[in-house]
């Protein structure tokens, strides 16, 4: 009994590590190179309207000045939501993300407010993101909010 429990465990941590390498091949996880240091700009929000789930909005940002900085000597973001500056802490454990402690600049920017107000929305709720053919994709759970790309 206590073989065939041996057994299965392996069996089983052996297929967990097969299946992982074989569904996380086109990803990876950051690295200084790759993730930090760099402008992300936003090239989509998409976001839930209202309690609907099945409606979305999604935003087209692309040529804007919408983008964001990791910084991982000091855990923190910074960036520009299209009008206003922002900063705040960051935390990253794998493929987990989390924004926190967020602050802004508080200027009213006609035509822009409120794709700004979306990204920043977006940024909140985030908490797991991809780095997937050099686009950075942010997710809530397995929702998609935020698409980025480095220039």
């Amino acid at each position: 009994m206590k073989r065939t429990f041996i057994a299965a465990s392996i069996f089983l941590i052996t297929c967990m590590a097969i299946n992982a390498k074989v569904f996380s091949s086109d990803l990876s996880y950051p690295t200084d190179s790759s993730f930090y240091g760099k402008k992300w700009y936003v090239t989509m929000i998409h976001l839930p309207v209202g309690n609907d789930l099945p409606s979305f909005k999604t935003d087209t940002v692309i040529g804007k000045t919408t983008f964001i900085i990791f910084n991982n000597l000091k855990k923190s973001v910074g960036g520009s939501g299209g009008c206003n500056s922002f900063g705040g802490n960051l935390s990253v454990k794998g493929n987990n993300i989390q924004f926190s402690q967020m602050i802004s600049t508080q200027m009213y920017c006609e035509g822009i407010q409120e794709t700004e107000n979306d990204f920043f929305r977006a940024l909140l709720k985030a908490n797991r993101f991809e780095l997937k053919n050099k686009k950075l994709l942010l997710y809530d759970d397995r929702m998609l909010l935020l698409v980025l790309e480095s220039k």
